[in-house]
């Protein structure tokens, strides 16, 4: 069992099911499927926790019913709230819309990310970051001398992200041409290795001296939402258990077509019944 950390958002998503691909100027009907546990802390960590790690989560929300509910749920599934921070002000909701091919399009309010107080500073088996703004690199830098330290890429690639491993979408390098350069670039010369995810054409992972890729696992999309956070996951669950990067990414793309294929955000059942035959 690992000790794992992860700075990332609890959200509550507020699930709206589309008729039809979402296009600019339509005229769409939904069924409106209620709120959800969702955000990178809870779709991360809830795998994990199946898997048999230790998950801690640090995060801010609001003081109020939406904050509680969320702390609730989070703690409910086993997730150690210690370090979810409550602010004076409203939670929020993200409305996800999710389209008749599964695709979906999230819309949060605007608020300046930040992080919470007191963050723990004690080695971990892994510290995750899934955090937008730049205040997160120096906690990473202190942290990177004596943990693992896994980074989704940031946003528009503007803040430093000191790290071991980087994840990052094709999308968010298609303006790079040496993606390994730029990711260390971000990270620093500790950066070990870059996962770059493709979709349904699968994963890659670059490092100084090699070039791995597998394909995606065959799955029929039900929600899209969270499929990012699992692959998230089962990176980090392949890294702990000391798994070859090729292994590891297959780990990673299996635990993403669990979710893939199940209306929620975190991940489903079937990935927890996957993991007690493969364990």
């Amino acid at each position: 069992m690992a000790k794992i950390l992860l700075l990332a958002n609890l959200n509550c998503d507020h699930v709206l099911l589309l008729n039809e691909p979402l296009t600019a100027g339509s005229r769409l009907l939904y069924r409106d499927q209620g709120r959800r546990l969702g955000g990178g802390g809870a779709n991360t960590g809830v795998g994990l926790l199946w898997a048999g790690h230790q998950v801690s989560i640090a995060a801010r929300v609001g003081n109020d019913d939406t904050g509680d509910w969320l702390r609730q749920q989070a703690a409910e599934l086993g997730l150690d709230i210690t370090h979810v921070e409550q602010f004076d002000g409203e939670t929020g909701e993200l409305l996800v819309l999710v389209d008749s091919l599964g695709e979906r399009t999230i819309l949060r309010q605007h608020r300046r990310p930040a992080l919470p107080g007191g963050l723990p500073m004690e080695p971990v088996d892994c510290l995750y970051v899934n955090h937008d703004g730049g205040e997160a690199g120096a906690y990473m830098a202190q942290m990177a001398e004596h943990s693992l330290v896994v980074s989704q890429y940031p946003k528009g690639g503007r803040w430093s992200r000191p790290c071991q491993v980087m994840i990052a979408s094709a999308a968010d390098l298609a303006r790079q041409q040496d993606l390994f350069s730029h990711a260390r670039e971000l990270a620093g010369e500790r950066l070990q290795w870059l996962v770059v995810t493709h979709g349904e054409q699968g994963a890659e992972a670059f490092s100084a001296e090699q070039h791995i890729r597998v394909p995606a696992r065959p799955v029929s999309v039900v929600d899209a939402t969270g499929a990012g956070d699992a692959f998230a996951g089962g990176l980090i669950h392949g890294l702990v258990a000391g798994l070859p990067m090729s292994a590891t990414l297959i780990q990673a793309g299996q635990w993403a077509a669990y979710t893939l294929s199940c209306s929620s955000s975190i991940p489903s059942e079937q990935l927890k019944s996957y993991l007690r035959r493969s364990g």
